[in-house]
């Protein structure tokens, strides 16, 4: 197996994207709604005054919260049950040790809350690193010691 181009990386990711939109929907949307606060107004409300209320600022938190939990899950829990999150299941693609074996926990850890972090906060460039990188890696793989790996067409 070869290392995954960019693109096709960057499509499986969308992919998983749009996965957790929907996943995100369906776990928070009754628990937002089991509150009196509207989550989109006071989100509105406090954009335009600069101002949120306490009930409002609880129920940011619990979204944000969820949220969070339902994307760490997701990516952590795939990558190192799975090797692959549904978006590079259907391209094909796995995530591996730098050796080619699974990946732990622990990297699968390492590689979503200290590697994405990184990899996101100087305008993405981590994630684009992968284009100019001769094992395709990104930041993010670098870190945890994985690397993402495809078809030989990938």
């Amino acid at each position: 197996m070869k290392p995954a181009r960019f693109g096709r990386r960057y499509i499986a990711f969308l992919l998983d994207i749009v996965l957790l939109e929907i996943l995100g929907t369906l776990v928070t949307v009754p628990l937002v709604h089991q509150s009196e606060l509207d989550l989109v107004q006071t989100l509105i409300r406090w954009a335009a005054t600069g101002r949120i209320s306490a009930d409002g600022a609880q129920l940011v938190a619990l979204y944000s919260l969820m949220t969070g939990l339902v994307w760490s899950l997701y990516f952590v829990g795939f990558t190192a049950a799975c090797g692959q999150t549904p978006g590079k299941k259907i391209l094909g693609l796995w995530v591996t040790d730098e050796d080619g074996g699974p990946v732990s926990w622990g990297a699968a850890s390492i590689r979503f809350f200290i590697g994405y972090p990184v990899s996101l906060l100087p305008l993405g460039l981590g994630f684009y690193w992968a284009l100019v990188d001769r094992n395709n890696q990104t930041w993010h793989d670098k870190i945890a010691g994985t690397r993402v790996i495809g078809p030989a067409t990938s």
